[in-house]
């Protein structure tokens, strides 16, 4: 692999699924191979694949408790791999198993004050798999479902900051186009959104 990224939270409904499936498309469109490891046993990335009559990366299942250590299995050394994971607080010893060894977890994060609460889990989460793993991973919170012109983005990513989170300069939206994208083929283009997220991830590897 050339590059792991996972999206990780303690609660379901965060769009990890979303976010994993939208910016795999965007690292596809970049020109990189690419593949997608649905880890959740409710498979909605396999499911949404169907839909559309199949994306155009690899997909795999691999909602299993060695999910980690499978991911080594996957493409070849210039693979970057998106993986979507389930909710930790149900299907612990998956998330467990990828977080130990992913080079990117990221934690979806809508800016209200439940969600930003709920993070303290997922920290005392990261902390466990940090003592386990070989050598520390990249971890960062990107901001979900922000309404544009409103304070609750800044107000989110203050907060967040202050919790001692690196926070991903990219943001999502709150778009109607990603909450109604689940079943449909996505269009990425560049500059958007998730364009910006892949290169931010790209330049934080130092992949070109």
């Amino acid at each position: 692999m050339r590059l792991s990224i996972a999206l990780a939270n303690l609660k379901p409904g965060t769009g990890k699924t979303t976010t994993a499936v939208l910016l795999a498309y965007a690292l596809h469109r970049r020109g990189h191979q690419v593949a997608l490891a649905d880890c959740d046993p409710a498979g909605s990335a396999l499911a949404w694949s169907d839909a559309v009559g199949g994306f155009p990366f690899a997909l795999y299942g691999l909602a299993v408790k060695d999910a980690g250590r499978r991911l080594a299995g996957i493409g070849g050394p210039g693979t970057i791999v998106v993986c979507d994971l389930p909710q930790a607080e149900d299907h612990g010893a998956i998330v467990r198993s990828v977080l130990r060894r992913v080079d990117e977890i990221s934690i979806p994060v809508a800016p209200t004050t439940i969600e930003i609460e709920r993070t303290s889990g997922m920290a005392d989460l990261l902390a466990e798999v940090g003592e386990v793993r070989e050598r520390p991973a990249r971890v960062a919170v990107v901001l979900n479902r922000v309404v544009g012109g409103a304070r609750s983005g800044g107000d989110a990513r203050q907060a967040l900051s202050e919790l001692g989170y690196d926070v991903l300069g990219p943001q999502i939206p709150r778009r109607e186009v990603y909450a109604l994208a689940y079943g449909a083929a996505p269009s990425i283009r560049g500059g958007d959104p998730f364009d910006l997220l892949a290169e931010t991830y790209l330049t934080r590897a130092g992949v070109a």
